[in-house]
């Protein structure tokens, strides 16, 4: 397990947190040429959290690809002396340079990912900090999600998604500077590692920074206490517990205390649900059932509700519900955080994203085996595990996810291939304690696919008939009975969850007519794919669940 600060920021006695969300000073930097680490002009604002493509009216601005500057100034109180100061960005398209007081104070590179750097030296205690972010959006095809960028005929940059949304750039997430004690709290692991209706076991491990004792108490819903614990390696009996399940979202909460010779110096709280996960004989399991994957293929880009509205994105989680669903996919986009406590709450379960999506697809050739390139196994795999690492690291806790997607529609997975994606298992082994199974979208037969990799994935996403897609009924079921048949023959161990549907469809824009047939479809796919033995479930795109449950009434 590695040793991370990733614990989201609180306030509490020994913890403070400042929300530095606001109006910022913005300027852009299409030459590369200018050095405003000691303060941003004042001629132009943005809001902070936002997407910069969502703040701008004018093609060149909107769209503009290359470098920006962020500015803000914070009031640090001189009661903050003494304890360590992070500042946290939960958001930064693509990647970015920080300054505090016009001193380097950290770096960080990945869209999705959030970057925490310690401010503690940079910082005036008692008086106004200048908080400068130099950000830069520009693609590559090593990044994560991977794109390029290309020349305009007036010189400018344009930014080319290889993946099928558009990604945010700027300072999209929250920003929080806040507080830690240094005797503290850095880390926490926890595992229901056994369960039964009549006892369960959690396995916690704390790490902590400083030679102290670590102290647990367990607390029920209504806050009585079920456990305690003492030690940083622990683990506690609950008799009689309330299991996290589908639709049924109940949730401890372990306070954490951190004390030193008689004298506290922290305290911390998870809330977490009760339950196991794991992948046999290509069947999922939850609480050692069997569970078929009811998903709905939700976008979570900068402009959608799951993003900006919590509100709208609790209502879409209860609507998923409401339908039958079970499952959340968001195809190569990480949820926010804050959607995933929902949906510990809701009891639904979710794919969690790693933001590999069309990693080298602009230097692919057909039939190569292009994740053995030494680039890719050089530099796209080092990006590719740092968002394993920082990812898990986020979302480890939290109770609906129930397994990590490495990879959306590689391009290629030959045996050649194999030694990159050892690779990134390996990274998930190392960071997710819990060992949750992980899976890849893949639009590849399993013909193509290395026996290696097939051995490692035991539950495989599986595209087909988007080419299709649109075409007669008849055609689309014919093209997803053979692929599943093809799946079935070659590779019976491998559980298929069938990922139906084309991304740019959209419900709310069909006629009529069209909604009528595309329910007829969704009802004899989903029939079809009930009796096929190898199929442990289903996700449908936004334009099945736009219409509604007629469409999903063989789920």
């Amino acid at each position: 397990m590695e040793k991370a600060e990733f614990l989201r920021p609180v306030a509490n006695t020994y913890r403070r947190r400042i929300d530095l969300g606001g109006s910022w000073y913005f300027a852009f930097d299409g030459a590369k040429d200018r050095n405003y680490e000691n303060g941003v002009p004042r001629r132009m604002t943005i809001p902070v959290p936002s997407a910069m493509q969502d703040c701008f009216v004018a093609p060149n601005e909107r769209f503009f690809c290359g470098t920006m500057w962020y500015e803000t100034m914070a009031f640090v109180p001189k009661a903050w002396l003494g304890d360590d100061v992070f500042l946290r960005f939960e958001g930064i398209g693509q990647r970015a340079v920080i300054y505090v007081n016009g001193i380097e104070a950290g770096r960080h590179e990945g869209a999705y990912t959030p970057a925490i750097v310690s401010i503690t030296r940079q910082l005036r205690y008692g008086e106004e900090n200048r908080i400068v972010v130099k950000v830069n959006n520009e693609m590559s095809m090593y990044s994560l999600p991977a794109g390029h960028t290309c020349s305009l005929p007036d010189g400018r940059k344009a930014n080319v998604s290889d993946a099928p949304y558009e990604v945010p750039a700027g300072l999209f997430g929250a920003v929080s500077m806040y507080t830690v004690p240094t005797t503290r709290l850095v880390d926490v692991f926890i595992q229901t590692t056994e369960l039964t209706p009549e006892r369960a076991v959690i396995h916690y491990v704390a790490q902590v920074q400083g030679n102290c004792l670590v102290t647990v108490t367990l607390r029920d819903r209504d806050g009585r206490v079920v456990a305690t614990g003492v030690g940083g390696n622990a683990k506690l009996t609950v008799e009689n517990p309330h299991i996290w399940s589908i639709g049924s979202g109940y949730l401890y909460t372990m306070e954490l205390e951190v004390s030193r010779l008689g004298k506290q110096h922290d305290m911390y709280s998870v809330r977490f649900g009760i339950r196991t996960v794991a992948v046999k004989g290509g069947k999922l399991l939850l609480n050692g059932e069997p569970v078929i994957i009811k998903g709905v293929h939700v976008k979570a880009g900068f402009s959608d509700s799951l993003t900006h509205s919590a509100p709208q994105a609790k209502q879409r989680l209860l609507q998923i519900a409401a339908l039958g669903g079970n499952c959340v996919f968001s195809g190569g986009r990480p949820l926010p955080e804050n959607v995933l406590s929902m949906a510990d709450e809701c009891g639904l379960m979710v794919i969690d994203e790693i933001p590999a999506v069309g990693l080298g697809l602009t230097s692919a050739n057909n039939g190569d085996a292009h994740y053995a390139r030494a680039d890719m196994r050089s530099r796209a795999l080092e990006a590719h595990k740092e968002a394993i690492r920082r990812l898990v690291h986020r979302d480890k806790n939290h109770t609906s996810v129930v397994c990590w997607s490495l990879m959306y529609k590689p391009t290629s997975l030959t045996n050649e291939d194999a030694a990159y994606f050892e690779g990134i298992f390996d990274q998930l082994l190392q960071s997710d304690w819990e060992g949750r199974p992980w899976v890849m979208t893949v639009g590849q037969m399993p013909t193509s696919i290395s026996g290696t990799i097939l051995e490692k994935c035991k539950l495989m996403i599986v595209a087909s008939g988007e080419d299709v897609w649109g075409h007669a009924a008849v055609a689309v079921q014919d093209a997803l009975y053979k692929t599943i048949m093809e799946w079935q023959t070659k590779a019976p161990d491998v559980g298929v969850v069938a990922l139906l549907g084309k991304e740019d469809n959209c419900g709310a824009h069909l006629t009529w007519q069209t909604q009528s047939s595309l329910t007829d479809m969704y009802q004899s796919l989903l029939a079809m794919l009930g009796a096929m033995p190898n199929v442990r479930g289903a996700l449908v795109y936004e334009d099945a669940f736009a219409l509604g449950k007629e469409a999903l009434k063989s789920w």
